[in-house]
C-alpha cells in the first residue's frame, strides 16, 4: 500500500486545526444553553443552508452513495435524484412552521402538540435515539475510514483518533460551533465531490469516453432494472439481483426523499435560523450546495470499479487479486477494517488508484467534514435529548435542570464513547445504516409531526400509537432481513413468495419502505376514529403555525 504522503497530511492537520479553533473561539458564546442549544438563533441562510447539506448527506452519502453505485450500478443514481428531490419538500412542510413555533429541542412539538409533556418526550425519543446512534455509527465509520486513508493506521485507532476530534469541537461550542464549523464543512465537500468528479473524467478523457470505460469494464452497469427477467434475457443481465425488478429502484428512490422534512438532525437546524424566511432560503442553499456534491458522487461511484480494477496499487493477478472486491479485502486485512465497512471504502480507493495526492487530501478534507458534520449534529439532538428532555423536564433532574451545558456535555462524552465500541466493527454498511435510520423516523415521528403541523384532526392517540407500533414494525422487519434472509432490502416475507432455489429473484423493498404509506394510512384511521386535540392546542401548534401573518 501507498506511504503516508506529507501534502495529505499537512491538508489534515490544517483541516483539524481550524474545526479545534472553531470550537475553542466559540466556548464563550456557549456559555448560554440558548446558544448552546441553538446557537441563539443567529445563523443566516447560507451558512444554515450549507450546514444542511453536511449534516443531512452525512458519510452515507459522501462515501455509501458511490458504493451503492459501485455496487448496484446505474439504476441507483435515481436514488440520489431523489435526496435532492425531496429537500424542497422540507421548505413547505417544516421548515417555516418550525421556525415560526420556535422549539429547543426534537421532542418539543411532540410535547406540545400532543398535550403530553412527559409520555410523549419519551416515546418520541425512543426512534430518535436508535436514528441518532446508528449515524453517529456510521459518521465515526466514515471517519475512521478517512483517517486510515491519511495516516495509514490500523482502522480501530483512526476510528479513536477521529471521535477526539468530534468531541473537542462540541464539547467546546455546543451549536455555535456545530453551525459554523457544518457550514464551512459543507463547503470542503462540495469542493472535494466535483473537484474528485472533475480528474476522474479527465483522467478518461470525458464523461463519454468515463461512459465507455465503465461498459468496457463491465457491460451490466449501465442495464436498467427488471433487464434481467425481460423476454431473451437472464437474471445476470442486471448490474446486481436488487435491481432484478423495477421495485429496486424505485423502493430506493422513496427511503431518502422525505427524510429532509423529518429527520431530527435536519429539523433542528430549522430552530437556528434568524427567522422564517431564513429557514426558506436555507432549503435552497442547501439544494444548491447539496445537488452540486451529489454530481460529483455520481461520477465517483461509476469510475470507481474501473479504477479499481485497472490501475490499483494493491492489483495483483499472480497472488489472485483482480478484482475490486479481492483489492478491498486485501485492504481489510492490512488496516485490520471491522464487520463490512470496506465496502464503504470504494470510492476512496478507486481515487487512490489516480494515484495523485492533491486529490486524495481535497477528498480526505471532504470525507472528515462531512463525517464530523453529521456526527456532531446528532451528537447535538441527543444530548439535548437526554439532558434537557429526559433529565430535566421527565425526571426533573435538579442538578440537570441546574446545569444545563454541564449536563449535555456528560451526554456528549457518553454518546460518542458508546457509539465509537460499535463503529469499530459495524454491522451493515453506512447507507444501510443510514436508510433503516431514515425509514424509523420518517414511519414514527415524521408522520405524527407533519400531519400535526398541517391536519388539525391529528390526535394524540394516533401519535403514540404510531410512534410506538412502527418503531417495533420498521426495526424487526429490517433486522430479520438483514441478519436472517440476507440483506435489509428484500421483503421480509421474501422466502413466504419466492423458494430459496429461485433467490436470484429478488423482491426489492429498499430498508422495508412500504411501512411509510402503511404508517400515513394507520395515522389518518387512527385519527378519525379518536378524540381530537384542544381547539387551543390546534389553534397554536397547527394552524397557527401554517398561516401566513
Amino acid at each position: 500500500m501507498a506511504e503516508v504522503n506529507p501534502i495529505v497530511i499537512i491538508t489534515a492537520i490544517i483541516y483539524f486545526i481550524a474545526m479545534i479553533v472553531i470550537g475553542y473561539m466559540t466556548r464563550k458564546a456557549s456559555a448560554d444553553p440558548m446558544d448552546y442549544y441553538v446557537a441563539g438563533r443567529k445563523i443566516g441562510a447560507f451558512i444554515n443552508g450549507s450546514a444542511l447539506s453536511a449534516t443531512y448527506f452525512s458519510p452515507a452519502s459522501f462515501m455509501g452513495l458511490p458504493a451503492f453505485v459501485f455496487l448496484l450500478g446505474y439504476p441507483f443514481w435515481w436514488a440520489m435524484v431523489g435526496i435532492i428531490g425531496g429537500l424542497p419538500l422540507a421548505s413547505m412542510l417544516t421548515a417555516a412552521p418550525l421556525r415560526k413555533y420556535a422549539p429547543v429541542s426534537f421532542t418539543d412539538y411532540f410535547a406540545d402538540r400532543y398535550e403530553s409533556e412527559k409520555a410523549m418526550r419519551v416515546v418520541a425519543g425512543l426512534p430518535t435515539i436508535l436514528a441518532g446512534w446508528a449515524y453517529i455509527v456510521l459518521s465515526l465509520v466514515g471517519m475512521g475510514l478517512f483517517m486510515m486513508a491519511i495516516l495509514r493506521v490500523n482502522y480501530g485507532v483512526a476510528v479513536v483518533i477521529g471521535t477526539i476530534i468530534i468531541f473537542v469541537y462540541v464539547f467546546l461550542g455546543g451549536m455555535v460551533a456545530t453551525s459554523f464549523s457544518t457550514g464551512f464543512q459543507g463547503i470542503i465537500i462540495t469542493i472535494a465531490a466535483l473537484v474528485a468528479a472533475f480528474a476522474v473524467n479527465a483522467h478518461y478523457g470525458g464523461f463519454g469516453a468515463t461512459a465507455d470505460a465503465v461498459f468496457a469494464n463491465n457491460p451490466e452497469f449501465w442495464a436498467a432494472p427488471g433487464s434481467g427477467h425481460l423476454p431473451g434475457a437472464s437474471p445476470g443481465d442486471t448490474a446486481h439481483p436488487l435491481m432484478s425488478y423495477w421495485t429496486g429502484m424505485v423502493s430506493f428512490f422513496f427511503v431518502w426523499h422525505f427524510g429532509f422534512s423529518t429527520m431530527p438532525y435536519t429539523i433542528v437546524r430549522f430552530f437556528t435560523a434568524m427567522d422564517v424566511n431564513s429557514a426558506r432560503r436555507a432549503v435552497f442553499w442547501a439544494v444548491v450546495v447539496g445537488g452540486a456534491m451529489y454530481w460529483g458522487l455520481v461520477q465517483i461511484g461509476t469510475a470507481a470499479r474501473a479504477l479499481i480494477e485497472s490501475m490499483h496499487p494493491l492489483l495483483d493477478p499472480a497472488a489472485g487479486i483482480e478484482s475490486a472486491e479481492q483489492v478491498l479485502a486485501t485492504i481489510q486485512g492490512i488496516y485490520q477494517i471491522g464487520g463490512v465497512a470496506v465496502t464503504d471504502y470504494s470510492m476512496v480507493a478507486g481515487l487512490e488508484a489516480l494515484g495523485n495526492p492533491v486529490l486524495m487530501a481535497i477528498l480526505v478534507a471532504g470525507g472528515m467534514a462531512i463525517a464530523m458534520a453529521t456526527g456532531a449534529g446528532f451528537v447535538m439532538v441527543l444530548n439535548v435529548l437526554f439532558s434537557r428532555d429526559i433529565m430535566g423536564k421527565v425526571i426533573g433532574n435538579k442538578w440537570a435542570i441546574e446545569n444545563p451545558v454541564a449536563g449535555m456535555r456528560l451526554w456528549t462524552t457518553i454518546i460518542l464513547i458508546i457509539c465509537a465500541i460499535f463503529a469499530l466493527n459495524p454491522f451493515a454498511l453506512v447507507l444501510d445504516l443510514s436508510g433503516w435510520a431514515f425509514i424509523v423516523i420518517i414511519c414514527t415521528t415524521g408522520v405524527p409531526l407533519i400531519f400535526g403541523i398541517w391536519w388539525p384532526r391529528a390526535t394524540k392517540t394516533a401519535a403514540f400509537a404510531t410512534i410506538i407500533l412502527f418503531l417495533i414494525a420498521t426495526c424487526f422487519t429490517w433486522l430479520y432481513s438483514h441478519m436472517v434472509i440476507g440483506s435489509a432490502h428484500f421483503f421480509f416475507w421474501y422466502h413466504a413468495f419466492v423458494p430459496p432455489a429461485e433467490a436470484e429473484q429478488i423482491i426489492a423493498t429498499g430498508h422495508q419502505n412500504y411501512w411509510i404509506p402503511l404508517s400515513i394510512i394507520f395515522f389518518i384511521v387512527v385519527s378519525l376514529l379518536t378524540k381530537p386535540c384542544s381547539d387551543e392546542t390546534i389553534k397554536k401548534y397547527c394552524t397557527g403555525l401554517t398561516r401566513d401573518e
